[in-house]
């Protein structure tokens, strides 16, 4: 059964093939971490990276949140608490992503849903999505979960270079 845990060394090595998966496959939606910067040290290496995050030490402020399916890893959630320019223009309140071998099997879905739980848990009632104009599959889970197009906005980033943007609300 699926669930949402926090980051922790227990799953670094599935967190890795995660990353090895989509830097093989080119995917460029939602960039992991480099398969080639995680060695035996990386957990602890990023830990205070990731700690000075969630508490507002590096904005916006964001929680991670990896995807496990018992033992097997699946995909993340990240949360973005501030809606600050980056979020509303860039990374949007809400990334998440499913390891390509586990694609297709209704783990986005159920990656958000139990995402906007945590949502509610820290006080908020809508978030921002923001996709790829072309990523048809997540805008149709996001549609499905109830997400209403606010617009389409020229959009940039290192990983998918100059694009249209879908931003959606999701109210929860």
């Amino acid at each position: 059964m699926l669930e949402l845990i926090k980051r922790c060394p227990e799953y670094v090595c599935g967190y890795r093939e995660y990353c090895q998966e989509a830097f093989d496959h080119n995917i460029i939606y939602f960039r992991p971490t480099d398969p080639k910067l995680i060695d035996g040290e990386w957990f602890s290496r990023t830990k205070n990276l990731y700690d000075k995050k969630e508490t507002g030490q590096i904005r916006p402020i964001s929680f991670h949140f990896w995807a496990v399916d018992g033992e097997k890893f699946i995909g993340e959630f990240q949360l973005r608490t501030e809606l600050t320019q980056e979020v509303m223009n860039g990374i949007g309140s809400i990334g998440y992503a499913v390891r390509v071998s586990e694609q297709g099997k209704g783990y986005g879905t159920e990656i958000l849903k139990q995402g906007f739980r945590i949502v509610k848990e820290h006080g908020m009632d809508k978030v921002l999505m923001n996709i790829n104009d072309e990523n048809l599959v997540s805008a149709h889970i996001c549609e499905k979960l109830g997400g209403k197009l606010m617009d389409k906005i020229q959009s940039y980033n290192d990983a998918e270079g100059h694009h249209m943007m879908r931003r959606y609300w999701i109210y929860l």
